[in-house]
């Protein structure tokens, strides 16, 4: 049995647009990201000379999921996370329209 709440989760992928002529960065553009399972990953505290908290969380979705590593991703709390590293795909060795693609997320505070 699943936990309630780590399945059908509804994201917001936010995708940076670049730079305009002058070198300003230009709006993002937004895309939802359906059926997610959440999986938190821990967190780590760093104190030395700064009080910082990195958190990491990991994202399973669909094979086709539209995320790229400079993405970010907002959770349905709220809260942004930064995507690290292109997200894995593995497609099923059974049928080819089926798979997952795992994202990991870390969200930095402090």
């Amino acid at each position: 049995m699943t936990p309630d709440g780590l399945i059908g989760q509804r994201l917001t992928v936010s995708r940076p647009a670049g730079t305009n002529r002058y070198g300003d960065p230009l709006p993002a553009t937004e895309h939802p990201l359906d059926n997610c399972v959440l999986a938190p990953g821990g967190s780590s505290e760093t104190t030395d000379r700064a009080d910082q908290v990195t958190a990491r969380m990991t994202v399973y979705t669909g094979l086709r999921a539209d995320v790229l590593a400079t993405d970010r991703v907002t959770l349905p709390d709220g809260t942004r996370w930064q995507v690290v590293g292109d997200p894995q795909r593995f497609p099923s060795p059974f049928t080819a329209d089926y798979g997952v693609c795992v994202i990991n997320l870390e969200r930095m505070t402090g």
